[in-house]
Order: C-alpha cells, then structure tokens, then sequence
C-alpha cells in the first residue's frame, strides 16, 4: 500500500506556502517558528530520555533535533521573530500572533496524529 503524507501535514505546509506568497515576512517567521520551538523541545527531551542512540530507531532524528546547535538556530528564530514584531505596526504583530497560533495548532495535530498512530493511505 501506497502511504500518503498525513492531511494536517499536507494543510500546515499549505499553510506556511500561503504566508510565503501572501503575507510579509515577519508573518513567515512567526508561522515557521512553532515548528523550531516544539522539535527543539521535543528533541531535548527525547536526547535527555534516549541514551546511547547507535542503536535506537530514532537515533538520527534526536540527535538532529536534540542537539545544542539546533537549539541555538532555535534561539535565533525567536529572536528574530521578536525584533521583527517590535518594529512592526500593531496590524503586522496581530497577523504574526495569527500564523504563531496557527502554526502551532497544526504541530499539535501533527503530533496528536503520531500519537494515536492515525495512517492514510491510497
């Protein structure tokens, strides 16, 4: 059988396209943040849980995600989404707030649907 990406996957990247070609960057970055901040939070926690990774299925992606320097490239995100909000007029932060907030609802749905084991396919 033929997997299919999942619906939320194919919706939230739909999504950040939509803010790339209709919106400003500073809606871009504020879409694109949740996605650094929860893989960050998740890969630390995981890297902390986790122990020796050679031989454990996931070993690659906690040590991508749980690593020192993604948290850092996480960290700059969020600064810039932060300077970017502060030159910004309260129209642009109120869009900023929206992509953030709908960004961030579909990580949720994302990692609910790995959670309950959700499958699609063809």
């Amino acid at each position: 059988e033929d997997v299919q990406p999942s619906p939320t996957c194919t919706a939230y990247t739909s999504y950040v396209l939509s803010l790339a070609h209709t919106q400003g960057y500073p809606e871009l970055v504020a879409g694109v943040l949740p996605c650094f901040w929860v893989y960050t939070d998740v890969g630390e926690r995981l890297m902390a849980r986790a122990g020796n990774l050679d031989d454990h299925p996931y070993g690659d992606w906690i040590a991508t995600y749980g690593d020192e320097e993604f948290a850092r490239s996480t960290e700059q995100v969020k600064a810039i989404a932060d300077r970017l909000a502060a030159g910004a007029g309260e129209a642009t932060v109120s869009r900023m707030r929206e992509a953030f907030r709908r960004a961030t609802t579909y990580e949720w749905m994302f990692w609910d649907a790995a959670w309950r084991q959700e499958t699609w396919r063809r």
